[in-house]
């Protein structure tokens, strides 16, 4: 998100620990509805992908202590040396990392809940300034977002206040952090907190009016295309639009499917997390686990994948299927939407199966479902891969192999 190499660069992360999502979500509401008009934001929406997928804190221990030393032997050790070079990159004005802690964090003790060993609801700064560095106000800087924040808060209970860890005084946990590391190689650096008590939403909320607080501090100009509070987030994050492109041969809703989709085409001879997947949002992954494969939207499980893994070919790009009465060529992957009946027009060299589909009295074990008229009535609901039972998979076969996906839904 970039409109000037010589403006302000925010660097903006979340995700270092993988069971904190107000962070990773607010990255990605953040990429898929902000618009930077002047300055840049560089986003890394989650750093510690595989420790979210998992619904783990870190899977490989607290990623967020590996960056006062590591060892090269450790899993993570490429990971952090790019994260690293990352925010040492000379184009970055400062840093802003995302977390979620628990409770209320308050300066003096007020109950178990409110008191200064919570980490919930706080920004969070190693030190006042950094002397001689553009931006090293750092402790006027976040008075002014958390004035911000808490001219925006839902509850009196959420009110934010400034931590200053004053690290280099030996705090030696935050010592190992991120945003120490920035600190001692001369970019200024925050952290912000969203408690654990709150709902996802509200997390999101608090994150990203920290984050509309640094942007006006470093004079970075932005807009978004919705209106700022929790019930308007709620349902960005649970979009029932977003999709989902399975390496450009199969594209699904990410919302609706069933809990199991089985003899799931996957390709073969790559490893899962190597399978490219592409969407508007940046917080999805595949997951292997107990033999199958699950698709991931941050901690959520949208659905788990019997897979069939097969040869994938590239060789077709469009087919063409009569939509109503209509011809039309339909690009691969699409999902198409059909009133009452379709007909996919034969393709040489290629097969159609149409999953949920039977051609009556046809005992071949690889049929061909082309130049067939078929109606919703006709297929089997319990083989559609949405709960609802309207959408269903028309597979395409070259041989064998494997050439597309497109999903039919009766409207």
């Amino acid at each position: 998100m970039q409109t000037s190499p010589d403006s302000p660069t925010l660097l903006l992360m979340g995700g270092i620990q993988g069971d904190e999502p107000g962070g990773f979500n607010a990255t990605n509401i953040f990429l898929m509805h902000y618009k930077i008009l002047s300055g840049n934001v560089w986003v890394v929406p989650v750093l510690n992908k595989h420790s979210m997928l998992l619904n783990h804190r870190g899977l490989y221990d607290d990623m967020n202590r590996k960056f006062a030393a590591i060892s090269p032997k450790d899993p993570e050790y490429k990971l952090i040396e790019r994260i690293k070079k990352l925010i040492i990159s000379k184009e970055i004005s400062a840093i802003l990392h995302l977390h979620d802690g628990s409770g209320f964090y308050r300066p003096s003790y007020e109950n178990t809940l409110m008191s200064p060993n919570r980490w919930g609801n706080c920004s969070i700064i190693d030190q006042k300034n950094l002397e001689g560095i553009k931006y090293g106000n750092l402790e006027e800087i976040l008075t002014n977002t958390t004035g911000y924040i808490n001219q925006n808060l839902i509850k009196p209970l959420h009110k934010y206040y400034i931590r200053n860890t004053h690290t280099a005084k030996g705090d030696k946990e935050m010592e190992k952090a991120l945003t120490f590391f920035a600190i001692k190689n001369n970019k200024p650096a925050f952290a912000n907190e969203a408690s654990k008590s709150l709902p996802l939403e509200q997390r999101v909320y608090y994150h990203l009016l920290a984050i509309e607080g640094i942007l006006k501090e470093l004079g970075i100009v932005y807009e978004r295309d919705f209106s700022l509070n929790p019930n308007a987030i709620y349902r960005l994050i649970n979009d029932k639009t977003l999709r989902v492109k399975i390496d450009e041969k199969i594209l699904l809703p990410l919302y609706g499917l069933r809990p199991i989709l089985n003899y799931f085409p996957l390709p073969k001879d790559i490893k899962i997390i190597d399978i490219p997947l592409d969407s508007k949002a940046h917080i999805l992954g595949l997951l292997p686990k107990d033999n199958q494969v699950w698709l991931k939207y941050g901690n959520k499980l949208m659905t788990k994948m019997n897979p069939d893994y097969l040869n994938f070919d590239d060789s077709l790009k469009q087919i063409t299927i009569k939509i109503d009465g209509e011809e039309k060529n339909i690009p691969i992957p699409s999902i198409i939407e059909v009133k009452e009946n379709f007909e996919i027009l034969p393709i040489e060299g290629y097969r159609v199966n149409i999953i949920g589909y039977v051609i009556p009295n046809d005992k071949s074990l690889k049929p061909n479902e082309t130049g067939i008229v078929i109606h919703h009535k006709d297929c089997i609901s319990k083989f559609s891969i949405d709960k609802a039972g309207k959408i269903f998979r028309a597979e395409i076969y070259k041989g064998d192999d494997f050439s597309g996906m497109v999903l039919i839904k009766f409207l």
